[in-house]
């Protein structure tokens, strides 16, 4: 079961704006907040599979899904995006190229930094990983009915409209996170 998007439903509706918080779990019961995790937990503990047939780790697969979102990111930027320090990023990198899946270039804006592209390879296992996760994620939804699951679409989109927004994805270019087009802050 594919679950469908729609922007529209992301704005509060008026039955549900103000309402008063829902009242505490009974003793013994897990919190909404618990509830949530647990469910992240399964899905993340239901793709470690597809990380292992490709030698990844969830971190390293995590990189490249951001490598993908900036398409071309500084190093710099790409520790600054996945919050870690950026020797971290280094090795991490390091085990990235070694296995293929990406490549380091000269910044052609700036000869001091480094940029990080995705390989072919690095194209191919992203997506396959992508999918492997999706299916995951399906399994798991299809539990919920066609009307529970665009329900919970629209209460997350709900919460993640109010938080702040992840850096943009770019258009293209040699920046990364914070950078305007022509890869300048």
């Amino acid at each position: 079961m594919t679950l469908v998007f729609d922007h529209e439903s992301a704005a509060t509706p008026p039955e549900t704006a103000g309402s008063p918080a829902p009242p505490a779990p009974a003793t013994g019961e897990p919190s909404l907040a618990e509830l949530y995790l647990r469910t992240a937990h399964r899905i993340r503990r239901r793709s470690a599979p597809s990380y292992d047939e490709f030698g990844l780790t969830e971190a390293q697969a995590r990189a490249l899904r951001v490598i993908s979102r900036y398409e071309r990111p500084r190093m710099a930027d790409l520790a600054q995006a996945l919050e870690v320090v950026p020797r971290s990023i280094t090795s991490m990198v390091d085990t990235l190229e070694a296995a293929g899946f990406v490549a380091r270039q000269n910044d052609p804006t700036d000869r001091r930094a480094t940029i990080v592209v995705l390989t072919e390879a690095g194209e191919d296992v992203l997506s396959r990983v992508g999918r492997m996760r999706a299916e995951a994620a399906e399994q798991l939804f299809a539990k919920l009915g066609t009307a529970e699951q665009t329900e919970l679409r629209r209460i997350l989109e709900i919460l993640d409209a109010g938080e702040e927004p992840l850096p943009p994805r770019r258009a293209g270019g040699a920046g990364g996170p914070g950078r305007s087009q022509n890869g300048r802050r």
